[in-house]
This record gives C-alpha cells, sequence and structure tokens, in this order.
C-alpha cells in the first residue's frame, strides 16, 4: 500500500467539500474551510474553534469533529481527540483510516507525543 502524509491525505479529502461551500453557505462550510486553512498553516487553537462553529451550525458534519479531533491531536488533548473521533465516527462509520487513528489512540498504538508539534503529525505517514 502506498504510503501518504496526513497533508496529502487532508488535501485530497477536503478539496471536494471546498466545492460545497458555495452552494452550502449556512451549514458550516464557510467556518469549515476557514478553520482547514488555519490547521494547515498550524493554528489549531483558532481551527478549533472554526469547526467548532461549523458543528454548532451543523450538528451532523462528521468532518467538522474529524478535523476537530486532529487539532486536539495536536494540541495534545488525547481524550478530546477520541472524544472528537468517536462523534466523527458516530454519523459517518465509514471512515476506514479514521477508525485506524482512533483506535490506535485508544488502545495506546499511537499515543500524544512528548515532542515538538510540529512533527506530530509524521504516525500518519505509516498507514
Amino acid at each position: 500500500m502506498k504510503k501518504e502524509t496526513i497533508w496529502t491525505f487532508l488535501a485530497f479529502f477536503f478539496l471536494a467539500f471546498a466545492f460545497f461551500s458555495t452552494a452550502n453557505a449556512g451549514n458550516g462550510f464557510k467556518e469549515y474551510n476557514k478553520g482547514l486553512s488555519l490547521y494547515h498553516k498550524g493554528h489549531y487553537e483558532d481551527a478549533l474553534e472554526l469547526f467548532q462553529q461549523a458543528i454548532d451550525e451543523n450538528l451532523e458534519f462528521w468532518q467538522a469533529y474529524q478535523m476537530s479531533g486532529y487539532c486536539h491531536f495536536e494540541l495534545r488533548h488525547k481524550e478530546d481527540a477520541l472524544k472528537s473521533f468517536e462523534e466523527s465516527l458516530d454519523i459517518n462509520p465509514r471512515n476506514p483510516k479514521l477508525t485506524k487513528i482512533y483506535q490506535d489512540l485508544k488502545t495506546g498504538k499511537l499515543d500524544i507525543p512528548l515532542r515538538p508539534v510540529a512533527t506530530a503529525s509524521t504516525y500518519y505517514v505509516s498507514f
């Protein structure tokens, strides 16, 4: 299986949703897209606020829950990351990559590292 980085995965995965942002204004897509931009710049706390706003507008927005989990992971908030991932998987259980991340984080195979946040995403390359 070809290895890919989290950035490649996120870019590909969420480009499809950028298309919906203009058609679905008011459903949290505007906040979500702004949050993605901030996330990619490493502004995890600001991105997290925007993902939460997107969730407040659309409680079924599983992608916003997933990205909230990634923000919590990068901020080293393990329990909050698990809760966000679980919410996303409750809404959309057909997400094998997130299921693996969730299970690995929950079982301790993946843990919040005691290293600079800038390198925390290297785990995602392994699957």
